[in-house]
């Protein structure tokens, strides 16, 4: 129940939001870095260093797009759907070169 709540938390405030790029508060970035830790199995200071990146390279949707848990298919398409292909192109851009470029982070 928790995790329903946080994610429609996530997505109305991602929806309010504009679609420049993030001001990832504290909230998002922790939940940025659990879920890259989880969902990727990378070691926290690379998570860090990659949501550090998603908060200068990506929009608020797209950042919550990539904190959502991968097995709820129905958020994550209903995500998907509200986004332009130029927010899917920025994800997909993200997602190929932010952990080769945080891989070394400490």
């Amino acid at each position: 129940m928790r995790r329903v709540i946080v994610t429609a938390l996530f997505v109305a405030s991602a929806v309010v939001s504009s679609s420049s790029y993030a001001a990832m508060d504290k909230p998002a970035h922790d939940a940025f870095v659990a879920r890259c830790q989880t969902s990727m199995y990378m070691p926290k200071p690379q998570c860090t260093c990659m949501a550090d990146l998603a908060a200068t390279k990506l929009d608020d949707l797209s950042i919550a797009y990539l904190s959502q848990d991968p097995l709820d298919v129905r958020t994550s398409a209903a995500m998907s759907k509200k986004m332009t292909g130029k927010e899917l192109s920025a994800i997909d851009s993200f997602m190929k070169t932010a952990p080769h470029a945080c891989a070394g982070a400490k």
